[in-house]
């Protein structure tokens, strides 16, 4: 029986869909993605004539790229386990000569983010279990400690105020010295945190959990649709508070209530960025809404149908 090639998207970042990046995966469905043998791809969606967005490829690897990251000016970051590095690109639709700059750090990178230029963090671990946290201040990465757990995922509002969420229910405050550690009611790998302000954190669960933290505590205020399924993505937008769970949908908290509501069944939602409009990466497609209510998507199997034909990590 043949094997099927199969592609996913995720790791979109940016204040709408016409103006981010975002990730994508083309690979063997049987075997998973796997470096060296399947191909990751940064990739964008622009206007084209007539009405509608076009996908756009930026850059190729046959590693692994983790996530992505898109700065308020435009600039991209991109973080690899593979070969433990962030690739830096200044403006995917600026000056047609920049090319992404590729800058070599530590340890395999899960994961990036930032508040600007000035404040992006990366991070990773090693096989041995090290874990490593690097900071770029627009000039160059410089080491900071890590948390005592293996990061998953980070967010927060200001160099003083970054929430760290990981392996073994891990959630650490970073203060602009040194990380604090939260007791939690679940042990769960937690992949996704928000801060809402310095009272007010989200957070998600692999087993399905979502947490909701404060200067008092933490507790689990919902849980998945399926009970033991994931949720992938968590974000406080236009007052009300949105969840990413996967093949299920796009899900929304009932007012203050410990209950979710399924907002779009059809959007395979894998993760959200909440800055001007709600930015949802699906497995197939991107997606945005500007008032909750109303969705728009675009790239809709495009890496799957462009690459159609071309042998897999054929770079």
């Amino acid at each position: 029986m043949a094997s099927q090639i199969t592609s996913d998207y995720y790791s979109a970042s940016g204040p709408a869909l016409d103006d981010c990046a975002f990730l994508g995966q083309r690979y063997d469905e049987e075997r998973g993605y796997k470096p060296l043998e399947g191909e990751c791809w940064v990739l964008s969606l622009r206007p084209k004539a007539g009405g509608g967005l076009t996908a756009m490829y930026h850059f190729g690897s046959t590693g692994w790229l983790t996530r992505l990251w898109r700065s308020p000016s435009g600039a991209v970051f991109a973080s690899s386990v593979t070969d433990s590095k962030v690739l830096f690109h200044p403006d995917l639709h600026g000056d047609p000569k920049h090319r992404f700059e590729s800058m070599k750090l530590g340890a395999p990178l899960n994961g990036v983010w930032g508040l600007d230029d000035d404040f992006v963090l990366a991070w990773g671990a090693t096989f041995e279990n090290t874990r490593h946290v690097f900071r770029y201040d627009g000039k160059k990465w410089k080491e900071l400690p890590a948390p005592d757990f293996e990061v998953r995922a980070m967010h927060g509002l200001s160099p003083d105020l970054v929430y760290a969420v990981g392996v073994g229910g891990g959630v650490a405050r970073w203060d602009g010295k040194a990380w604090k550690r939260f007791p939690m009611p679940t042990d769960e790998v937690l992949n996704s945190v928000f801060v809402a302000d310095e009272d007010e954190i989200y957070a998600t669960g692999g087993s399905g959990s979502l947490l909701e933290g404060s200067a008092h505590g933490w507790g689990r205020i919902a849980e998945s649709p399926v009970p033991g399924m994931p949720l992938f993505g968590v974000a406080k937008w236009k007052k009300g508070l949105w969840v990413a769970a996967g093949q299920f949908g796009l899900f929304k908290r009932v007012g203050n209530q410990n209950k979710l509501e399924c907002i779009k069944p059809n959007l395979p939602a894998m993760g959200l960025d909440a800055r001007k409009n709600l930015l949802i990466s699906c497995r197939d497609r991107i997606a945005e809404s500007a008032d909750g209510k109303a969705f728009t998507s675009g790239g809709k199997d495009f890496l799957l149908t462009s690459r159609a034909g071309n042998k897999l990590g054929s770079i």
